[in-house]
């Protein structure tokens, strides 16, 4: 049942075990909006969750809390304290010491979300999200406050799935969270053009060998910083996008045409059908003929059930035409 105050709103979830399917669960969410001079935090949350300012607490679950109006403090074992502004986020992990509250001359505006799995958990172990940068300012975003109203919203009404889509919106917050982040690091319009441009230099020169440490001078910008800049923003080192392009174009032209793997080799910029043919086994699992092979195969099966199914339905319809 959706728990109502008088500044606050929140639910917790009993959990399935099925719910761990998806890698990650909710186990609560809420809102609170807290005027000057009320007592933090706000009553009739389970035992398990319950704080005071000078004791604070250690949950054993994550917890991600937007603060979108007023100010305060947060403290926690791994970030020491920290001020807390209209715009900011704070991550707890857990087992994780922390406490947090509003400034009590001007309260705050919370919504938050508890989850917890093994995918959150691996968020943390490759700091993805990190103890030490429990604080993020983001500033007010349209989208992220969204996200958290319908959580609650569904949360709330419990129909049918709607465990399963608060856990993809629970993905999707983190995606946000993730997403501004990066961007913090390409600040600079100019940073972004200059890994788009490197982008379109290695399309436009698929048929080819090319050195980042070139690509980096022609783009007049450092060799390490460049690497550094570009995996942050694709996700990728700049050598291994590059050669994820060409295998992509390779997959296409095996697929699509029916050119020689000695001339697609030609065509992707490698140095011989035989290096061609190691690199895409490596990646793909399998040979380009026999992915050639195999997709043709199962082009062909399906026609040929198509066909059967055609005849089938043409022999009933003349059944029954001619009343047997």
């Amino acid at each position: 049942m959706m728990i109502r105050t008088k500044y606050s709103v929140f639910k917790y979830l009993t959990i399935a075990e099925s719910d761990n399917l998806w890698g990650l669960y909710v186990t609560g969410s809420g809102s609170a909006d807290l005027p000057p001079n009320t007592s933090y935090p706000p009553t009739k949350h389970p035992d398990a969750y319950m704080f005071d300012s000078h004791h604070g607490r250690i949950l054993h679950e994550f917890q991600i809390i937007y603060i979108t109006r007023g100010k305060g403090s947060f403290e926690s074992k791994a970030t020491g304290k920290k001020q807390i502004e209209e715009g900011t986020l704070m991550i707890l992990f857990p087992g994780i010491w922390h406490r947090y509250m509003p400034d009590q001359r001007t309260g705050w505006r919370e919504h938050w979300i508890s989850f917890n799995g093994i995918q959150p958990q691996k968020f943390s172990q490759y700091n993805i999200l990190s103890p030490e940068k429990a604080v993020i300012k983001i500033g007010l975003d349209e989208t992220l406050i969204q996200l958290y109203q319908k959580v609650l919203e569904l949360i709330e009404s419990e129909n049918v799935g709607f465990r399963e889509t608060i856990t993809a919106l629970t993905y999707q917050i983190i995606a946000q969270i993730i997403t501004k982040e990066k961007l913090k690091k390409f600040g600079s319009k100019e940073i972004e053009i200059i890994v788009q441009n490197a982008k379109t230099i290695m399309m436009d020169r698929i048929d080819r060998q090319i050195q980042i440490e070139a690509l980096a001078e022609e783009l007049g910008v450092g060799y390490s910083w460049f690497r550094r800049m570009f995996r942050h923003y694709t996700g990728l080192p700049p050598i291994q996008y590059f050669l994820q392009l060409k295998l992509n174009k390779a997959k296409n032209l095996l697929l699509s045409t029916t050119l020689s793997v000695k001339e697609i080799a030609m065509i992707t910029g490698f140095e011989s059908q035989y290096y061609f043919s190691k690199f895409f086994k490596k990646r793909m699992g399998v040979s380009p003929i026999q992915l050639r092979t195999y997709s043709r195969g199962e082009k062909t099966r399906r026609e040929d059930n198509n066909r059967k199914t055609m005849n089938r339905r043409f022999l009933h319809e003349e059944i029954h035409q001619i009343g047997l």
